[in-house]
């Protein structure tokens, strides 16, 4: 627990006593181990004491602080403080750290001139619809904070393959409930298998990648259907995914462990990269057990332990 005793912050909130929040936060940072491999990001609404007060215990490879969605406009102000609270007196935290903000032309702005003194590890931006809009976002955001993006409109979800415009926007996590509504799509066609859901997954997973960026694939809303949950990872592993957005400890569990590599897996790269780098001219290889070696396979391998190291 971050916090031992809530009672005196309860009081606080119930008072609706923004600026005694403020004045706890201290703005220091908490000694943060940087996972590589992401597999879960979880959702956690920034208003909710019991929820916050377990960020150093949580599983959850990032943790996204949501000052959006689920919080009520009156409750946004203190939501933000917070945030900021808990960030600040982390003493130690095996996840990333995001704050999920309103969008720029809703408060986001200044959310984002408060947060900086915080440092989360990034801040995620929703509602962004233009190269433009990551520009606007890029020039608030301190430059030691990275930068995630929301992709839930339909001007996002075209100029998907330009959104990247610095090294820093690192992740998209894929907001489908709102991209199909801006679409004018049903959200009854949200199944496995279906082709435009398919298609929808395989554009957002291959573009993101092309980008370099981290594709997060969609929050499954029913925290009660953990076994629909299982076949969604499952299936989105098939594709290509590795990482995807929870709402609950249970579907951060459950996603670990499907998204995590097989040993066999990493076994089979660290044996692939080693026969390949002891070849002098790196050329190609003819294995007993792996076949043909190639530089692509090479570099797929060398990817692949690069990313859990």
């Amino acid at each position: 627990m971050v916090f031992k005793e809530l009672d005196e912050l309860q009081e606080l909130i119930k008072k609706s006593d923004i600026k005694a929040v403020e004045k706890l936060c201290k703005g220091e940072q908490p000694v943060r181990f940087q996972p590589t491999f992401i597999r879960t990001a979880l959702m956690l609404s920034a208003h909710k004491l019991k929820h916050l007060n377990k960020l150093d215990e949580l599983e959850a490879d990032v943790v996204i602080l949501n000052l959006e969605d689920g919080v009520a406009p009156a409750q946004k102000p203190m939501a933000l403080r917070l945030a900021a609270l808990f960030l600040s007196h982390l003493k130690r935290i095996n996840s990333l750290t995001v704050v999920r903000i309103n969008s720029l032309d809703e408060g986001g702005d200044r959310e984002i001139d408060f947060l900086n003194q915080f440092r989360p590890d990034a801040i995620r931006v929703p509602k962004i619809r233009s190269k433009k809009d990551v520009e606007k976002a890029l020039t608030l955001i301190d430059p030691k904070i990275k930068v995630h993006l929301s992709i839930e409109t339909k001007e996002a979800w075209q100029n998907l393959s330009s959104l990247r415009v610095e090294s820093r926007v690192e992740a998209y996590y894929l907001g489908i409930l709102d991209l199909l509504a801006d679409m004018g799509l049903p959200h009854r066609i949200i199944e496995r298998s279906n082709p435009t859901i398919d298609y929808i997954l395989a554009h957002f997973l291959t573009n993101s990648l092309a980008s370099n960026v981290l594709p997060v694939s969609f929050v499954f809303q029913d925290h009660n259907d953990n076994d629909s949950f299982k076949e969604w990872c499952r299936y989105e592993k098939s594709m290509g995914f590795h990482a995807k957005g929870c709402i609950s400890p249970t579907q951060v569990n459950i996603a670990n462990s499907i998204f995590q590599p097989e040993v066999e897996e990493i076994e089979r790269a660290r044996e692939i990269v080693k026969l390949f780098e002891a070849k002098p001219d790196n050329s190609s290889i003819v294995s007993d057990i792996y076949g043909f070696v190639d530089e692509p396979i090479y570099k797929g391998a060398k990817r692949l332990l690069e990313s859990i190291d």
